[in-house]
C-alpha cells in the first residue's frame, strides 16, 4: 500500500515515517485490496495530532485521527480507529455471505448487433441468456457490495421497497440510483 506522510509544523523525521508505514501495512494486510493511506502529523501547541486515511481504488474510505501529548500514542490511536472501523465493515461483509441468496430472478440476454444497420440487414439476435438473481439489500449494502466486487454496477432488489434497483458508480466517488416502479 502506498503512504504519504505530510509533516505540518514540525520537522521531518525518517524514524517517524518509517514507525506510520509499518503500522499502515498491518492495516493493509487486513484490507485485501490496493489503496492508499494519507497520513497528516502535526503539532500545535502540546498537542501532537495525527490524521490516517485509507482510500481504496474501490472508494472505499476509513478514516482515524487522535490528538495526545505523544506522537507515537497519538499514531497508534488513529491506526486503532481505522483498525476498528475495517473489522466492522469486514464483519457486515461476513454476514452478508452468510444469509441464503434470496431475491428475485431476472433474465439477462446479451445482444449481437450489427455495426451498419440498413433495412436489409436483420435485427440484433440474442447471443447468450442467463439468469441472474438480484439479491435483498439496503441502499448501504449495495454501496459496500459494489465496493467489495469493485463493480461498475449492481442489479438488486431493494429492502424497504422489494423493488429492483441499479445502483451504479459516478465519476468522482458517488453513486447513482435507479428505482423501477410498476406502472
Amino acid at each position: 500500500m502506498k503512504c504519504s506522510v505530510t509533516f505540518r509544523h514540525m520537522k521531518t523525521s525518517e524514524p517517524i515515517r518509517e514507525f506510520v508505514q509499518e503500522r499502515v501495512e498491518k492495516l493493509s494486510r487486513l484490507l485485501d485490496r490496493k489503496g492508499e493511506a494519507l497520513v497528516t502529523l502535526s503539532v500545535e501547541k502540546y498537542q501532537h495530532e495525527a490524521h490516517i486515511e485509507l482510500v481504496t481504488d474501490g472508494s472505499l474510505r476509513l478514516r482515524g485521527s487522535d490528538r495526545s501529548e505523544d506522537l507515537y500514542a497519538s499514531i497508534d490511536a488513529a491506526v486503532d480507529r481505522i483498525l476498528k472501523q475495517l473489522k466492522r465493515y469486514r464483519s457486515r461483509l461476513q454476514k452478508q455471505r452468510e444469509r441464503p441468496a434470496s431475491g428475485r430472478e431476472l433474465g439477462h440476454r446479451v445482444l449481437e448487433v450489427p455495426e451498419h444497420i440498413h433495412e436489409d440487414v436483420p435485427s440484433p439476435k440474442v447471443v447468450r441468456t442467463d439468469t441472474i438473481v438480484a439479491r435483498v439489500l439496503n441502499t448501504d449494502d449495495a454501496v459496500m457490495q459494489m465496493d467489495l466486487l469493485d463493480a461498475q454496477f449492481l442489479v438488486f432488489t431493494n429492502a424497504t421497497s422489494q423493488e429492483v434497483n441499479v445502483m451504479y458508480r459516478l465519476p468522482g466517488g458517488q453513486y447513482g440510483l435507479i428505482e423501477a416502479h410498476p406502472a
